[in-house]
């Protein structure tokens, strides 16, 4: 059983297609993001002639592996960029991979009620008038069906990560595949192409088996509602065998199914592994907690959080996430949906602030140089995009994954994660971290301490950007307030 952390895109692409370039028999694949026409980053693969992804799975296809991949679909209204991009791939990949390959563009199955579709029909109309005024022939078969009448929301996810081959190896974590996800470990991209993630590739045939069986429940509830197989008839997949994994190694995951109701949003959620394991490290903690997220607004996290700086006086709380959404950083959307959510976020770093103290560490990393992008600047620096969903607890336990600390990955989306009992590897991967973020500022310090993170962050942030000696900066909580506003219409789970 080995485990190999991969950080950022510059390690994790290069091992995702040499896996899925190495698959002899089968492989299995769910993205939420995954564009045919990313290049490959392998010189392996580059050698051979392959330059995109769009070749490499076509050249699996012709050795007569039987592949089968699960692409998010979105709500063709509401997310209608996202909703065209996932179709488009969907579609190129279908073209160019010949043989047994089976290509679904998946939506999840749960639909909101009627009193949702008349609560939201004004900005339904805004939407379906704006698909109007464009080109018929941009408009994918879904967003066709809405302009004539059948709207159907979509407020769940498939935002899963990994691939399986031959049922023995994997690739999970937290990213997708597309060059704008594209990054490495000097972060000198623009600021919207900046991807701090992480993914684990796992070698260990129970925990891929247990990955393939959690694939076959997610192709197969595609299936159920109604998802188009692309390459033809679909066919279901066995799920009737039950792999169990080592006790320090196991497969942790959020799954819902559809709940029809009139005033019904949500799913009904059929495991919520993602909670109770988060839940279960914070309470087993007593020297250190190490996070990297995207987000954090599920309340009973921070509620753990704060309840677990009671009990020990000396927990260190270590966290790594960006000043803002994406879409708030580099969209410039301040939109209620997106104060709202950012609201949960800042109510709980309060709370963690108020619980921690000295004890606590809120890092936003930034890039090592100037900018004039005033909608995105961070200390003067623009920020680095921190996407990884990565925590690490007492150098004891540890968990990689695709969800992140807010409800929508904890009760709802569909996620997929590792969880390893390996004080080895969790070192390993704290070490690394702290040494990417830190750079020389690590250098003979204790990194499990908030204090090192919190003096190089104040440090860095006294600093003219060219001039600082790692990414570090202080979380910007006042920035994070002001712009926060408390909508209670719609449950937190969806944020």
């Amino acid at each position: 059983m080995t485990l190999t952390p991969l950080i950022t895109a510059a390690e994790g692409f290069p091992a995702l297609e040499k896996l899925v370039a190495s698959a002899d028999t089968e492989l299995l694949m769910s993205f939420r993001i995954l564009d045919p026409q990313t290049r490959l980053r392998s010189d392996e693969l580059t050698s051979e002639g392959l330059e995109t992804w769009g070749d490499l799975l076509a050249h699996v296809a012709r050795k007569g592996v039987r592949l089968r991949m699960v692409l998010a679909d979105f709500d063709p209204v509401f997310t209608s960029t996202l909703h065209r991009l996932a179709w488009a791939s969907a579609s190129r990949f279908a073209e160019k991979a010949n043989g047994n390959v089976g290509i679904i563009c998946a939506p999840h199955g749960q639909e909101a009620g009627w009193f949702w579709r008349l609560a939201m029909r004004g900005q339904i109309g805004s939407r379906l008038a704006e698909l109007r005024d464009e080109d018929p022939g941009d408009l994918t078969p879904l967003q066709r069906a809405a302009l004539e009448g059948a709207v159907r929301l979509r407020p769940v996810t498939i935002h899963q990560k990994f691939a399986v081959a031959d049922g023995a190896r994997c690739v999970i974590g937290g990213l997708d595949i597309n060059e704008r996800r594209f990054d490495t470990p000097e972060h000198d991209r623009p600021a919207e192409e900046t991807w701090q993630d992480v993914s684990m590739q796992v070698e260990d045939a129970d925990f891929s088996a247990a990955l393939r069986l959690h694939f076959a429940e997610t192709w197969n509830a595609a299936l159920d509602c109604g998802a188009p197989c692309l390459t033809g008839t679909a066919e279901r997949l066995a799920t009737d065998t039950r792999p169990q994994t080592a006790a320090d190694l196991k497969l942790v995951r959020t799954f819902s199914a559809p709940c029809p109701g009139a005033v019904r949003l949500g799913p009904r959620s059929v495991a919520i592994d993602h909670e109770k394991a988060t839940l279960s490290m914070i309470g087993e903690a007593e020297r250190h907690i190490y996070v990297e997220t995207q987000f954090l607004r599920h309340k009973p996290i921070a509620d753990a959080l704060v309840r677990a700086a009671d009990r020990h006086p000396d927990l260190q709380l270590v966290m790594i996430l960006p000043p803002a959404a994406d879409r708030v950083l580099f969209d410039g959307d301040d939109g209620w949906d997106a104060r709202h959510a950012h609201s949960l976020q800042w109510q709980a770093l309060e709370r963690l602030r108020k619980a921690f103290d000295d004890r606590l560490a809120l890092i936003s990393p930034a890039r090592k140089s100037s900018s004039q992008d005033e909608v995105a600047t961070l200390h003067g620096a623009q920020p680095i995009y921190v996407h990884s969903k990565v925590m690490l607890v007492d150098d004891r336990v540890g968990m990689v994954g695709s969800a992140n600390l807010n409800g929508r990955s904890m009760r709802w989306d569909t996620e997929a994660s590792v969880m390893f009992r390996r004080p080895d590897d969790v070192e390993n991967l704290r070490i690394r971290l702290a040494r990417a973020w830190l750079g020389p500022q690590a250098e003979g310090k204790d990194c499990t301490l908030a204090k090192v993170w919190r003096q190089a962050a104040l440090t860095n942030a006294a600093r003219a950007p060219e001039q600082r000696e790692s990414f570090v900066l202080p979380y910007p909580l006042a920035t994070a307030r002001k712009f926060s506003r408390r909508f209670p219409l719609l449950p937190d789970e969806m944020f």
